[in-house]
């Protein structure tokens, strides 16, 4: 079971303004409740309103100025193959999407993703681009 727990915050006009939430392999009362989460698979996510100064910063990787969006995953919990399936699964509704690790020089694109899900799970795909 994948369970998604997402709180939205809206401002009084009722626009976005972040959002922030967990995927975990088990539901929210387990989560909360379980006395060894170290054995339970889940990351955190938050996502913040556009600003300004967002427009372009993304533009080293897609050279577009309209590409801004970007999911802060945090509270990993070591299971970055947990992360990976998330992502490959992601990227076949996204497929113009990007992955990219924060202080990383490379990106993953939806090609590069579902070149590497043809092989076996390789534990370095978050720390170094292995394609």
């Amino acid at each position: 079971m994948y369970c998604f727990n997402i709180t939205v915050e809206l401002d009084t006009d009722q626009n976005f303004q972040s959002a922030e939430g967990t995927l975990s392999e088990v539901d929210e009362e387990t989560l909360i409740s379980s006395a060894n989460e170290d054995t339970i698979r889940y990351f955190t996510f938050t996502v913040n309103k556009v600003v300004e100064n967002s427009y372009d910063s993304f533009m080293w990787m897609t050279q577009s100025t309209d590409y801004f969006w970007a999911m802060d995953i945090v509270n990993i919990n070591h299971q970055y193959e947990f992360i990976y399936k998330f992502v490959v699964e992601y990227f076949k509704d996204h497929p113009e999407d990007y992955l990219w690790f924060d202080d990383a020089e490379w990106y993953y694109t939806a090609d590069d993703i579902f070149r590497l899900s043809q092989r076996s799970y390789n534990p370095e795909w978050c720390s170094e681009k292995v394609i």
